[in-house]
């Protein structure tokens, strides 16, 4: 490697500290920015990244490490820009930076100024320096690449019109670009966290550059009150929750303290198709704002697949139609509030974790055992989603090969063998006298039917035996049980305990079971909460 490209190998596999800040931010100035940059190369930092001629100039004078200089100006009518001229550049060079970063999008062409990939030639062959490409495409980091640049950096992706905003770091961006190119990729924006910084190197990244999150106390101090008021507040508002089930809809103003303050049921009429449905959820939603009319968020509770943009990805034909409608979408634009939409298991789920039985423990696997079988993961108050945005499927963990057929259009799904309509199906078998309701089965066995007891015993059973495969997988602090059959008490629960620990992996077979705490609210409550969470 030649001297020019030697600063750019002492980057590699380490932390650039962006030393850069306004008068807004109280420390700022060339002094201050010097003592960062003396700050950073004591904590082990491997470069500096600077702006303006001073602040280069001053930090030069105490670091030995490289610094990434660039210059940003005002361009009337366009905003800020990097480094947008070949004497931006000469002057951060001569202040002492060993690396000259540019804006290399494709705006520098659109606003009248030398195309990006001349530009770095240009550079390069001006000042002999490395110069490393700030871009936010891919084929910006391409073009980058081929004009010569000398480093790749994902600075300004999510800073253009054209690049999708984000909160994170853009991983993507990053690994493409790194399995795509020979020159170094470094990333630079929203490294928020050692665990982003790990991150990058996993992906190929040849170094990273973090800079608010090390120096700027004002934005970092900001960037904790106000997730603190934030939380504060949607902890103290009045949300509505909704719960939308087969057969009722449940709606329910939910106060500041989690208690209903306002609640109403009507039939669903699943028959009329799902448009209907979700007229008649939008006419509850009319009423319980009525009673709340500072009501500050919507939650949804819903049977079915349920994607991150509030779509209904699946659904079994229990509401025809309800697959393929955006509830988030279509109540938004009605009442213009914000609005969450959760499976109806996994928002159970939520509500147990943090009012529930489930309350204190860090992982909660919730289980409703109804018609069907639903459930949710929930870890440090949250629901579990899988990259799709979809949660667990307990109801349809496979548990007989060929079994009996299932309403999601399969065979041997632990639903089939463990719901409320198994319960009245292993009773019929047993009994002279068939029975039409899990509820009349739970009756004769509390009366002592022993037909009754041992199919209660067989259902509670299958619980345990296919609970035992999500356990071993997700290894719960503890498991909360709720719906119809589990209210079924004891009987139940100690049969589910019983089969749990004869099937599970041996370690985790002292994971607690218990009787879900909210039966009959959990649904209006668990929406509620899906609903503070998008405040």
């Amino acid at each position: 490697m030649t001297s020019r490209h030697a600063p750019v190998k002492q980057l590699r596999g380490g932390l650039i500290v962006s030393c850069q800040a306004g008068p807004q931010d109280g420390l700022y100035g060339a002094k201050a920015m010097a003592d960062m940059a003396l700050a950073a190369q004591t904590g082990g930092a491997v470069g500096l990244r600077a702006n303006g001629v001073e602040d280069i100039a001053a930090i030069r004078q105490v670091t030995h490490l490289p610094i990434i200089g660039i210059d940003k100006q005002d361009l009337p009518g366009y905003g800020i820009r990097i480094t947008p001229s070949l004497a931006a550049a000469r002057s951060v060079v001569e202040a002492g930076a060993d690396i000259v970063a540019v804006d290399a999008t494709r705006r520098a062409a659109e606003e009248g100024r030398l195309p990006a990939d001349q530009f770095i030639r240009q550079i390069r062959e001006t000042l002999h320096v490395p110069v490393m490409a700030d871009i936010a495409t891919f084929e910006e980091g391409l073009a980058a690449a081929e004009a010569g640049a000398d480093i790749v950096a994902t600075t300004l992706s999510g800073y253009t019109a054209y690049s999708p905003a984000q909160t994170e770091p853009d991983f993507e961006l990053l690994a493409r670009l790194a399995a795509a190119l020979s020159v170094p990729v470094i990333a630079e924006g929203r490294i928020a966290s050692p665990e982003h910084a790990r991150r990058v190197l996993e992906l190929g990244g040849y170094a990273v550059v973090c800079g608010s999150m090390i120096t700027k106390p004002r934005w970092i101090t900001e960037q904790y009150t106000t997730a603190l008021r934030a939380y504060r507040q949607s902890q103290s508002a009045v949300v509505i929750g909704v719960d939308i089930g087969g057969t009722k809809i449940a709606a329910g103003v939910v106060d500041g303290s989690g208690q209903i303050s306002y609640h109403e049921r009507v039939p669903t009429q699943a028959a009329d198709g799902g448009e209907a449905v979700l007229r008649r959820v939008g006419a509850a939603l009319e009423r319980a704002r009525e009673a709340a009319p500072a009501a500050a968020a919507i939650g949804i509770s819903t049977g079915g697949v349920v994607d991150r943009q509030g779509m209904i990805r699946f659904a079994t034909d229990l509401i025809p139609g309800w697959a393929g409608l955006n509830l988030k979408a279509y109540l938004e634009n009605q009442f213009g509030l914000p609005v969450g939409v959760e499976n109806d298991g996994q928002a159970a789920a939520l509500a147990e974790a943090i009012q529930g039985a489930g309350r204190g423990y860090r992982s909660v696997l919730g289980v409703t055992v109804g018609t069907g079988i639903g459930g949710g993961f929930v870890v440090d108050g949250r629901v579990y989603r899988a990259g799709d945005g979809g949660g667990i499927e307990l109801g349809h963990i496979a548990v007989v090969r060929e079994g009996r057929p299932c309403t999601c259009g399969r065979r041997g799904c632990l639903e089939s063998y463990a719901s409320g309509h198994c319960l009245v199906l292993e009773y019929n078998q047993r009994a002279s006298a068939p029975l039409p309701t899990g509820e009349a089965v739970a009756a004769a066995a509390h009366s002592g039917d022993p037909a009754a007891v041992e199919a209660i015993r067989t259902v509670g059973g299958w619980l345990g035996y296919g609970l035992a495969s999500a356990v071993n997988l997700l290894n719960p602090a503890v498991i909360v049980i709720g719906g119809g059959v589990a209210r079924i008490g004891d009987l139940f629960l100690e049969s589910v305990r019983a089969a749990l620990r004869d099937q599970v992996y041996p370690p985790l077979a002292e994971v607690p079971v218990f009787a879900a705490a909210l039966q009959n609210h959990e649904g209006i409550i668990g929406a509620g909460l899906v609903a503070r969470q998008v405040l």
